[in-house]
């Protein structure tokens, strides 16, 4: 008469021959993705800001161009009180001339962007530009 082989590990006695040697396994594994994973969300931490600051720039500048482009004396203030939320903003006004000879208003917003991680420390401060255009109107 056959034997029959043994049903579910009938005939297994103690732990697993592999549950030694895999100890340490995810602590080890956990070390060599932790560095890439900290890189990832500085770069998206930087990226982040550098895209807020770039879209606050480009709205400052295309209120400041509607301002200048409506005659409005105080556009470079208003455009400066509009990218508020960034420091050290420089604006550059071209306003309509006087006869409204096919003119364009143009506001030009400056920023120097400095990043906060370690990742974007080494690239250095960038510069960032909002520049707006609208037609004279008088």
């Amino acid at each position: 008469m056959a034997m029959t082989p043994p049903l579910f590990g009938a005939d297994h006695h103690g732990p697993a021959p592999t549950a030694n040697h895999d100890r340490g396994a995810a602590a080890v594994e956990f070390a060599l993705v932790l560095p890439v994973l900290l890189l990832v969300l500085c770069g998206i931490i930087d990226f982040g800001r550098a895209l807020h600051a770039q879209v606050v720039l480009t709205q400052a500048a295309r209120e400041g161009a509607r301002l200048a482009a409506l005659g409005e004396p105080d556009a470079s203030t208003r455009t400066l009180d509009a990218a508020r939320t960034l420091s050290a903003v420089e604006v550059d006004v071209t306003s309509c001339p006087a006869n409204l000879a096919a003119a364009d208003a143009v506001v030009t917003v400056t920023h120097h962007f400095t990043f906060v991680t370690p990742i974007g420390g080494g690239i250095g401060p960038i510069t960032l530009i909002g520049r707006g255009v609208m037609r004279c109107l008088g």
